[in-house]
């Protein structure tokens, strides 16, 4: 009994094709995860690389406020600039406020 499973044992080396195309098709799927969560957490970074500067550029208008007796900046990197750490980064910039809305946006 022992002689045939080690005889059928020898004789059957590799793979087969079914299990070949199983294990691509599994690696298939765990890399559609891994790059599905590597954009969420890229597009969450950028959100809140945003939101970080949106808050500087809220205390730099803030800041300007004081020190010119409550007058608003015209929201331009020239008025805020002695108020911004040197160099402000130039990417996730959020959208300056227009009309009546008065908060920066992302």
């Amino acid at each position: 009994m022992i002689t045939k499973l080690r005889a059928r044992a020898e004789n059957e080396s590799g793979f087969t094709l079914i299990e070949l195309l199983i294990v691509i098709i599994i690696l298939g799927i765990l890399a559609t995860i891994v790059l599905f969560a590597t954009g969420t957490f890229t597009s969450q970074s950028n959100t809140a690389a945003c939101k970080a500067n949106a808050r500087i550029l809220t205390i730099a208008e803030a800041a300007y406020a004081a020190n010119n007796s409550g007058t608003v900046s015209n929201h331009s990197a020239g008025a805020l600039s002695q108020y911004l750490q040197d160099p402000f980064p130039t990417s996730n910039v959020p959208t300056a406020p227009t009309g009546t809305n008065t908060t920066w946006t992302c």
